[in-house]
């Protein structure tokens, strides 16, 4: 762990806003971590007590309160409509030097949205943890999520150079492998692929005319792996396929290619043709694996 954030986690406050699958795991790894104090914000009083009786919150809140200013650091852990109500509706406890990030997972004009609500002597530092869990709710949480993640930073237009290198460096702290830093832009396009696009096949394959109860007879591991976040949160997913529709129409397009591909070669009973498209795929994804174990 970088001296910055150790520094920072001894003495600093944090409030989690949002205790689902997301907000509950950075509770939970802040806490293994060593964060000093963590106060959570969450609507649903169950949540928050569960939280509690796990002790990885030193104290919880179904609505906005003074106590919101001691936090340092603000983790907004809400889908981005109710990350704004929240910032309108408590605006007067927000404090001068504070930090807010978030786990928004498509950019393209959430800062600015953001911004227009949130006291311009807040910094805001826009973040993604790439370590999301199937399903939703505090229950889903889990603290290992951020073993060897990926991590991505979209800095904003009030996102300053050390409140950036603070998230970087708990992002580290947090057990992220890598930390990207990169336009909203850049950020909304490759996420179409690969996260966008993978909950999109997933989803499709298990509403597929094929499936059935018996089929759990016939499963393995790799149709366990292939949806296994088909166990989705629908409300959230709605608007994030929809928030990141033109990029995802184009990685559906390119899928459809490669599908019709091997499509063709089945058809045309071309073995040569087959051979080469499953040899090209197992090169590619052990570099992809290669690449990401060596960071």
């Amino acid at each position: 762990m970088e001296m910055d954030s150790t520094r920072f986690l001894r003495d600093s406050t944090i409030a989690v806003i949002g205790l689902g699958v997301m907000g509950g795991s950075f509770a939970g790894r802040l806490r293994q971590i060593g964060a000093h104090r963590i106060i959570a914000y969450d609507v649903n009083e169950e949540t928050l007590a569960a939280a509690l009786a796990d002790k990885v919150i030193d104290a919880g809140y179904a609505k906005g309160n003074a106590v919101l200013a001691e936090a340092a650091l603000l983790i907004f852990c809400l889908p981005l409509h109710d990350m704004i109500e929240f910032m309108k509706v408590n605006r007067s406890f927000f404090r001068p030097g504070q930090i807010a990030t978030d786990i928004i997972g498509i950019k393209g004009g959430s800062a600015e949205e953001v911004e227009a609500v949130l006291p311009e002597y807040v910094d805001y530092v826009p973040g993604h943890p790439m370590a999301g869990r199937e399903g939703c709710g505090y229950e889903m949480a889990d603290a290992a999520v951020f073993e060897g993640a990926n991590y991505i930073i979209v800095p904003s237009k009030r996102s300053g150079q050390e409140s950036i290198r603070l998230i970087k460096s708990l992002a580290k702290a947090l057990g992220c492998g890598h930390v990207s830093i990169v336009t909203a832009a850049e950020h909304d396009r490759r996420i179409a692929y690969t996260s966008c696009l993978p909950h999109v096949l997933a989803t499709t394959l298990v509403n597929s005319a094929s499936m059935n109860d018996e089929m759990k007879c016939f499963i393995a591991g790799s149709f366990r792996d292939g949806t296994r976040v088909a166990d989705i949160n629908a409300p959230l997913w709605t608007k994030l396929l929809l928030s990141d529709r033109k990029s995802l129409l184009t990685e559906i397009e390119h899928f459809r290619t490669a599908l019709s591909e091997m499509e063709n070669a089945l058809q045309n009973k071309d073995e040569a043709r087959l051979y080469a498209f499953l040899s090209e795929a197992a090169k590619r994804r052990r570099r992809l694996i290669h690449a990401d174990r060596n960071g």
